[in-house]
């Protein structure tokens, strides 16, 4: 395997750094061994390898240690003891914390967020999702650049400073605002282009997947799409918006959506940068809620799943749970949706509902034209779930149908064929929707 840039330098398969991991329980709980294996999964997610691991437990943070003065000094034994130059916290750290720490250990010090957004720095393949990266490092890192330059506290001049009594550290800021706005810049044009490819599938149901970073969104999607997006067993294997259309039994289309996976104490940079990748949720008529069926703190990972869902303003929309990775557990008897999208168990369970969901979200009308076109027959099936099509003597139809993008949509494409026409709404809760044929 060729080098590849990660957090803590270039490295290899076979020479990845060796980093010293300290965990700490605070407000009198135990170390939680399912934290601990997280974070041990994101310290080799962003190309490292926990060499040694150090716990404590402590009823709040100190104010300028964070783990306080003699724990920071048993740290700091280890870590020359083992020849460790990154120590790794399993929690955010102040810009003071993280400068005291450095000054007392003489290591570099990486908080739980810096860890994630160097994971997705490394994680990032698209030109989006560079610059979002970007953004939300930049975004965190620039109240820090005063621990990261106190010493450069050289004075610098020159064309296009404030004059010769600026320091380094102004210039590092001014310079870190002026790619801020920049990005910010590039992505408002990016998202502008995004916005009129959704205004394109305007008044397509819309089903976005949204669940715990591992969970199996990405598989999901490549069975139900066949659409061939990366997936592999990762953290933040996906941080792009994937957008399929997923064709129904019986007629209909939704569009499906895959985006970035949820982790506990998801960084706030993060998601701002990620916000209008994340519309896609926000906006959905329905969110399946992926969860690992197999993993022993799957309920924990489903509240912070929805706590973020409540953060982007999503709570509201009509969600369920899908349970994937039922294939590394036993059957269960329950009306849930357990699937497995490396399998295909349950999948077809899964459509029907998606079907049904869609279904219930149609707004019903009976049609009369005048003379149907065959341009106009073909909008009307994609646009709709047509339940009868009657050809008159007279040359005109009368046609049944549910349409999800509303009848005004049906009225203004029938007005602009130029012919007589008539649209009846019609009671979904007086009609009766025929089967599906096998």
């Amino acid at each position: 395997m060729s080098n590849h840039m990660t957090t803590f330098r270039t490295v290899t398969d076979d020479a990845l750094e060796q980093v010293l991991l300290v965990v700490v329980a605070l407000n009198g709980s135990d170390i939680d061994p399912s934290g601990v294996a997280e974070m041990i999964r994101l310290v080799e997610s962003a190309g490292g390898v926990v060499a040694h691991q150090i716990n404590q437990r402590k009823s709040k943070p100190d104010a300028g240690l964070f783990v306080g003065k003699g724990k920071a000094e048993e740290i700091t034994v280890e870590a020359e003891k083992s020849g460790l130059t990154t120590i790794v916290f399993n929690h955010n750290l102040t810009p003071g914390q993280v400068h005291r720490l450095e000054e007392t250990t003489k290591c570099k010090i990486i908080d739980r967020t810096e860890l994630i957004l160097a994971i997705f720095a490394v994680q990032a393949r698209t030109p989006q999702a560079k610059l979002r990266i970007e953004l939300a490092q930049l975004k965190y890192m620039l109240p820090r650049l005063s621990g990261l330059w106190h010493h450069l506290d050289r004075l610098g001049a020159g064309i296009g400073t404030r004059g010769p009594g600026e320091t380094q550290l102004e210039v590092d800021r001014r310079r870190a605002r002026t790619r801020i706005s920049s990005l910010e810049e590039k992505l408002d044009i990016i998202d502008a282009g995004a916005k009129v490819r959704e205004n394109r599938r305007h008044g397509m149901f819309s089903v976005s997947m949204a669940g715990y970073t591992n969970a199996g969104k990405s598989t999901l999607l490549n069975r139900l799409c066949d659409a061939g997006v990366h997936a592999e067993d990762r953290l933040f294997a996906t941080l792009d918006t994937t957008s399929r259309r997923l064709e129904l039994p019986g007629g209909g289309t939704v569009v499906l959506n895959d985006t970035v996976g949820f982790i506990e104490n998801l960084p706030k940079s993060l998601l701002s940068s990620f916000k209008s990748t994340l519309d896609v949720v926000r906006y959905a008529d329905l969110i399946l809620l992926v969860a690992d069926a197999a993993d022993p703190d799957r309920v924990t990972k489903i509240s912070t799943v929805v706590e973020t869902l409540k953060q982007i303003d999503a709570d509201s929309i009509d969600r369920v749970t899908v349970w994937n990775k039922c294939d590394l557990i036993e059957p269960s008897a329950t009306d849930d949706l357990f699937i497995s999208a490396l399998t295909g168990e349950g999948i077809d369970k899964l459509v029907d509902f998606i079907r049904e969901k869609r279904r219930d979200a149609l707004i019903w009308c009976k049609a009369e034209v005048e003379n149907c076109t065959g341009e106009l027959e073909y909008w009307i099936r994609t646009n709709s779930i047509v339940d009868s099509f009657t050809r008159k003597d007279s040359g005109g139809v009368e046609i049944v149908c549910g349409l999800y993008i509303g009848i005004d949509h049906l009225k203004k494409k029938l007005s602009d064929q130029g012919m007589s026409w008539s649209v009846t709404p019609m009671s979904s809760k007086r009609y009766e929707l025929k089967a599906v044929p096998e």
